[in-house]
Formats: C-alpha cells, sequence, structure tokens
C-alpha cells in the first residue's frame, strides 16, 4: 500500500506544486495522529491582526477625545478621567464583540464542515470529481490529480481540510488543539488579546498627562499635549506599519496613511472641540 505524508500534500496543494504534491504520497508514513492534531495555519495571524487593529481603533478613539477635551479647555484630570473611562468600556466592548464573532464564525464554519462531510460521505464520485478540478486549477493534469486524489480520498479528514480552505477559506480545529477548550477557548483568546491591545495602545498617548502631576492645570496646545501628539504619532506609526504586513500591502505605506488618518480625526476632534468652548 502506498504510504502519504498528508501533511505535505495539503501543503504542496495549497503552494500548487506539482512535483511536491506526487513526492508527499511516497514519502515515509507519518502518524495519522499528528496530522489531525495539525494546529490552524490562520491563528497566529488572526492574533496579530487582534492586536494591529484593537491597538488602532483604541488608540484612534481615546486620542480623538484627549484632543476634543483639550481644545475645550477641561482641566488634565478631567481630561484623564473621560480618557480613561472611555477607554475601559470601549475595550471592554471590543473585547465582547470580538468574542461574539469569532464564536459565530466558527459555528457558521462547523456548519459548513459537517454539511461538507455529509456530502463526501453520501456523494463520494461527485465530491472526488471536484476535488480533481480543484487539483486541475492548481496546474495538475487530469491523470496526476485523479491520482492524488484516490491516494487521498480515504482520508476524510484531510480531504474535508482541503476543500474546506479551498471553498471557505477556513476549516475546524480538533477541540484537543485548544487543551480541551475548543472554539470557545480561541475566542476567549482573541477576545483578550483585543482587550489588551486595545488598553495598552490607547492608554499610551495619556502618559504624558498622567505623569505631568499638575491635574487642576486647564489643557491647551501646551507641552504635556505636544508629548501625548508625539508618543500618538509613534504607535500611530508603528500599528499602520503591522498592519500594512498583515494586509500584504507596503508596511510604510500603511504606516503613512495611518498618520493621516490619525491627523485628521485629531484636527477635526480638536476644533470641535475648541469651537464649542468658544460658543460658551
Amino acid at each position: 500500500m502506498a504510504s502519504r505524508n498528508l501533511k505535505g500534500a495539503r501543503s504542496a496543494f495549497e503552494e500548487n506544486d506539482i512535483r511536491k504534491s506526487i513526492e508527499a504520497h511516497d514519502e515515509k508514513p507519518l502518524i495519522d495522529e499528528e496530522d489531525r492534531k495539525e494546529p490552524h495555519k490562520e491563528e497566529s495571524g488572526e492574533f496579530i491582526k487582534s492586536i494591529v487593529f484593537g491597538g488602532l481603533d483604541g488608540i484612534m478613539t481615546t486620542f480623538a477625545i484627549v484632543a476634543a477635551a483639550t481644545g475645550a479647555g477641561l482641566t488634565r484630570g478631567v481630561i484623564l478621567i473621560i480618557a480613561f473611562a472611555n477607554l475601559l468600556g470601549d475595550a471592554i466592548g471590543m473585547a465582547v464583540g470580538d468574542y461574539v464573532s469569532e464564536l459565530a464564525e466558527e459555528d457558521q464554519i462547523k456548519l459548513e464542515y459537517k454539511k461538507l462531510e455529509q456530502d463526501i460521505d453520501n456523494n463520494p464520485d461527485e465530491q472526488k470529481s471536484i476535488l480533481i478540478e480543484l487539483y486541475e486549477k492548481k496546474g495538475f493534469t487530469n491523470s496526476q490529480a485523479s491520482r492524488i486524489v484516490e491516494l487521498l480520498f480515504p482520508y476524510r479528514k484531510t480531504v474535508t481540510s482541503i476543500m474546506m480552505m479551498e471553498e471557505h477559506g477556513a476549516t475546524i480545529e480538533d477541540d484537543s488543539d485548544e487543551e480541551g477548550g475548543g472554539a470557545d477557548y480561541g475566542a476567549i483568546k482573541s477576545a483578550l488579546v483585543t482587550f489588551t491591545s486595545f488598553l495598552v495602545c490607547g492608554g499610551i498617548p495619556l502618559l504624558a498627562y498622567l505623569c505631568s502631576g499638575h491635574y487642576n492645570s486647564q489643557g491647551e496646545f501646551d507641552s504635556i499635549f505636544i508629548i501625548s501628539i508625539a508618543l500618538f504619532v509613534v504607535v500611530l506609526f508603528l500599528l499602520g506599519c503591522f498592519k500594512g504586513y498583515v494586509s500584504n500591502k507596503n508596511w510604510f505605506i500603511s504606516g503613512i496613511q495611518m498618520l493621516i488618518n490619525g491627523a485628521v480625526t485629531t484636527l477635526v476632534a480638536f476644533w470641535i472641540g475648541y469651537g464649542i468652548e468658544k460658543a460658551q
């Protein structure tokens, strides 16, 4: 019986590597249990995205409040209270939203996975034809694709995972991958990452006011506000660069775009606060 490297076959399919895919079925057999426990490829990428987008939301919304309150001439102590209250409330809201959306996404993926499993069990020939077409679209000849599918098809989990990744861009993880917690464990981790990123990044521009010591002084365009702006610019640019990296775009251009976005938001918030204060 031909030996099969299931992890290699799955990787070769995604990389569109004909030679690697064929060789994957002729290598020494690997432990099947290891293939079933292969971690989700996108997990680390998803957590990076949670860090980046959670941080961007945190720093943009918090500094807009700081700018508006400074323009309105509120005291530094009041600015800190308003900003921290908004920061904590929004961080909790973002974390809860992330948790709920992760669970909803996992539920949808599981539903599609089960449906595909039933289709493979009830109509194996039809699903074989679909899988052969998928390999042919990757550049394999019909004979190569047919051979690969015949070798691979007895391993239903691998076949289902490949078809799920191709048709839906995601597949399910075994509960054992998350130390017994399953999808709920992953959703909690994602929510905690978002919460922490939102809180940390959003809180950095507030350090200038927190360390100023003169909490009864009126907020204005002074050295404290300038230091806060500098912290805002550095963190926002770095997050913009990471955003470009995880989105497969030019990191420097992404950083500049986020700076422009932040500048517009800050100016609008500051002048609205200033205008309201002068109108009174």
